[in-house]
Order: C-alpha cells, then sequence, then structure tokens
C-alpha cells in the first residue's frame, strides 16, 4: 500500500471511530479518541461493535471485512476526469442500492465497490454557465443570495403547449432534468423567466470551496487584510535559516504569499467557528459538540500564528491580521437544516481533505521543525473533521428524511483546480505545499476513501427512501 492510501487508511478509521463505527483496515496508526489523543497499539486491529445510526439503523461492522452494515447495502461508483482547457478535475460518484442485501466491504487501499450507472447527458448541453455576479442582471433574480462556492446555469425550455406564461409551468418546466441526468444533484436558484420565448430557471449546483473551514458571508468567504504586526507570530521552531537563505528571493516572496493567504483563512476560522458554537447552543446540542466547537477555535488561533510565522520566515518581515469585518455575518436564521448542510460541506468535506493534504505535505516537506508544524496542524484538522462528522449524526437522530437527504445533496462537491503553480513542484514539495495537480487528485482519493465510507456509515439506510443518493457530481 503506498503511504498516501495508508494515511487515508488511518484518516477513514479515525473519522468512523468518531462515529461509533471501529475498523482499521491497513492502518498502522491507532485512531484519534473522544479527547484526540492516540489509543490502542500501532498494529492494526479489527473488532466488532455496534452503534444506531441516525433513524434508529444499527450499523456493525462484518467481522472479516470490518466495514458497516444494514439492511440495504449502498454500492458507490466513482470516476475523475479531467478537463484538459479548464484545469477542472471532476469527481463523479453515485450511490446506489446493491442487488443483494449484506455487507459493503473497505479494501485495503480504501477504494469502494463499484458498479456502472446510467450515462449522463452533458451539463453543457443542458443549458449556459453564469458566474454568480450575472445573476445580479437577470430580472426576479437580483435578490438571490448567490456564492462563489457554487456553479450556477441558465436552463431554458420551451413554454409548454396550452399555457399562457412560464409561470404556469414553473417549477416543473425544467422538471425532465433528472430524467435526463440522473447523477446531478442540483436546486432551483430562481425564475421562471422569459428568453426569447421560451421560460427559464437559474440552477445552482456543485460545492466546490474545500479548503478547510471558510469564514462565509453571503456565500463569499471572508478574510482579514495582512497588515505588519509581530504579536500573531508564534513562539515556535520554524525553517532552518539556511534552508530559506537557499531560496532566490522571487522564490521567498511566492513562498511567503502563499503561507500569508493560509494564515489569514486559519484566523477567518476563528470567526467561523465562533459562530458555529453560537449555532450549536441555539440547536440545543450537547455540551460534548459545544466544548470541542470552543476548542477547535483555539486550535484555529493556534494555527494562524503557526502560519503567520512561517509567512514572516519566508517574508523576512512581521505580518498578521488587520480587522475582520462582522457585519451581516449572523444573519442568517438559526435553521437545522442550513446549519447541517454548511457543516457538510465545510467540516465533513473541507476540513477532511485538508487534514489529508497537510499530512501530505508534512511527509514530504524537507525541514523537520516545519514538518512538525504541519503536522500539528493536520492533527486539529482532523479532529475538526471528525467534530463535524459527529455533528451531522447528531443532527440526523432528530431531523427527518428531508434533513436526511439534504445531506446527501450537501455532499454533491466538484474538485476545483486551484490556481497554476508559480513555483517548481519540488520547491513546493520541499517546503510543505503541494502543487496543485498533487492537491487535485488527493482530494479526488480522499473524497472516494474517506468521505464516501463516512457518509455511508451515516446514510446506509437512505437508500431505502430514496432510490439513487448523489454524494458526488
Amino acid at each position: 500500500m503506498s503511504a498516501t492510501s495508508s494515511s487515508l487508511a488511518c484518516l477513514r478509521v479515525a473519522l468512523l471511530h468518531a462515529l461509533g463505527v471501529t475498523l482499521a483496515p491497513g492502518c498502522t496508526r491507532p485512531p484519534l479518541d473522544d479527547a484526540g489523543t492516540a489509543t490502542g497499539t500501532s498494529t492494526s486491529t479489527s473488532t466488532t461493535s455496534t452503534s444506531t445510526a441516525p433513524g434508529g439503523t444499527t450499523v456493525a461492522p462484518d467481522p472479516t471485512t470490518g466495514s458497516a452494515t444494514t439492511g440495504t447495502t449502498l454500492v458507490t461508483t466513482a470516476t475523475t476526469a479531467v478537463d484538459s482547457s479548464t484545469g477542472i478535475v471532476t469527481t463523479t460518484g453515485v450511490v446506489e442500492p446493491a442487488t443483494t442485501t449484506g455487507t459493503t466491504s473497505s479494501t485495503s487501499t480504501g477504494d469502494v465497490s463499484s458498479t456502472t450507472g446510467p450515462a449522463c447527458v452533458s451539463l453543457m448541453d443542458l443549458g449556459d454557465e453564469l458566474m454568480p455576479a450575472d445573476l445580479l442582471e437577470i430580472p426576479g433574480c437580483e435578490e438571490y443570495n448567490a456564492s462563489d462556492c457554487y456553479d450556477y446555469m441558465r436552463i431554458c425550455v420551451p413554454l409548454p403547449d396550452g399555457l399562457d406564461s412560464c409561470d404556469a409551468c414553473a417549477p416543473d418546466c425544467i422538471g425532465t432534468i433528472p430524467e435526463l441526468c440522473p447523477e446531478f444533484s442540483f436546486q432551483l436558484a430562481c425564475g421562471p423567466f422569459t428568453v426569447d420565448g421560451e421560460c427559464c430557471h437559474v440552477i445552482e449546483y456543485s460545492w466546490n470551496c474545500t479548503d478547510g473551514r471558510p469564514f462565509l458571508v453571503e456565500g463569499t468567504a471572508r478574510t482579514a487584510p495582512a497588515t505588519r504586526r509581530r504579536d500573531w507570530l508564534a513562539d515556535a521552531p520554524g525553517p532552518a535559516d539556511e534552508f530559506i537563505a537557499a531560496l532566490d528571493p522571487a522564490t521567498r516572496a511566492e513562498l511567503a504569499a502563499l503561507w500569508t493567504a493560509d494564515a489569514l483563512a486559519e484566523h477567518a476560522s476563528v470567526a467561523s467557528f465562533a459562530r458555529f458554537t453560537l449555532q450549536l447552543l441555539a440547536l440545543g446540542a450537547t455540551p460534548s459538540l459545544v466544548q470541542d466547537a470552543c476548542a477547535a477555535q483555539l486550535d484555529e488561533v493556534v494555527h494562524a500564528r503557526l502560519t503567520f510565522a512561517l509567512a514572516a520566515a519566508y517574508g523576512g518581515a512581521p505580518v498578521g491580521p488587520g480587522p475582520l469585518a462582522l457585519d451581516g455575518a449572523l444573519a442568517e436564521p438559526c435553521d437545522l437544516t442550513a446549519i447541517v448542510v454548511a457543516v457538510v460541506r465545510e467540516g465533513c468535506v473541507g476540513e477532511t481533505l485538508a487534514a489529508a493534504e497537510l499530512d501530505l505535505a508534512a511527509r514530504t516537506c524537507d525541514d523537520p521543525a516545519l514538518a512538525a508544524t504541519l503536522r500539528r496542524i493536520a492533527a486539529d484538522e482532523q479532529r475538526h473533521a471528525a467534530l463535524a462528522w459527529r455533528t451531522v449524526q447528531w443532527a440526523l437522530a432528530r431531523g427527518g428524511p428531508a434533513l436526511r437527504r439534504a445531506v446527501a445533496d450537501a455532499l454533491v462537491v466538484r474538485i476545483v483546480a486551484p490556481p497554476p503553480d508559480r513555483l517548481d513542484p519540488a520547491v513546493l514539495r520541499r517546503h510543505g505545499r503541494l502543487p496543485a495537480a498533487e492537491r487535485v487528485a488527493l482530494a479526488a482519493q480522499c473524497m472516494r476513501s474517506v468521505v464516501i465510507p463516512c457518509a455511508r456509515a451515516l446514510l446506509d439506510d437512505l437508500a431505502v427512501a430514496r432510490p439513487t443518493a448523489d454524494l458526488l457530481t
């Protein structure tokens, strides 16, 4: 097994352990317990235990495969495609009921079982792509809260015979999309409106913000500006002076800019967890969840200080955050479904991928102090991801079928390639950063071998109520 597959297997084990499912196929490190400390021995183990999944379904690992089972088994198809013109990598997986009941097995590489699903027409054949700002120019869509984390498409169909206006068929005018493209999950954003005699709607699809837990306000990730200050620099060992001095000035400046952007994002995550703590209190969550959310907030303060220190080391000057704007941050209604959907996307997906990426970056880094910093942050992000999965588990136990479907739909993501690297990939790896292509490939692999199995542990019985659940498109 490759080092990456082994690392992802351990991440999967730790997150399933947090959900009450104990299994350790191919993992040579023990999972984290509820306090975030390693438990057990360093050898691979597989124990049989049962836990009650949301909705009262018993989830029990098979003693031979270590996989959770219920009365209905979900089978997943996952494929990855790269658009050579745009650099977008799309990972698609369809979770469907298997033909037989029994055990869903996890192999040592983390791959999921596969089957063939229905072909899907190209999304571009369904309509015209839009940018979030484009919605402001469409009559009837001006008030829609478009987000940078989604993709948008305008879909138009002829006015059905016998109808005088598009309003008469809304929203069923585009109701054939599920039949045309069963693997395509979307929701209506606005419409109908008339264009050249056709009835048009704008749809929202494909969550694509997958870098940790952003501080989203009205759909936009918000960070503070960078400023010159020393008090946010962590007092911790940094990269060796000679390690950085070997770089040319332009390379040092680029790495300093990358670490500064990371530090500002970590700083904004403090606000994101502060808001999450308030939301948990508003929902009446358990003290364990609230306590862990508070602890995660403090973790993010440490992460910000560590990464600001890295930025300062590479840039040769102190750097820290300016004021973070909070206007509108608490304007959203405290709705269970909306909060849980955000937790799925920002925590179950975003922080799971962040933990995997930081772990791999630490293992490819050449400086011991820098690698230690990355490992420390990776361990915290793993706990934050576990908190997200536990929060969703708690919420599902209190919500109905609509919430379960919302969770499945929230796991529909598109992995978008980051901007092209300005530095040589080997330089990035040596200095604790993964090249763009490796980040995308790792994210796709992590979705298949970590996120989908964890989602299946929560939603395995969803197939009874919903014949096809799109977990990835």
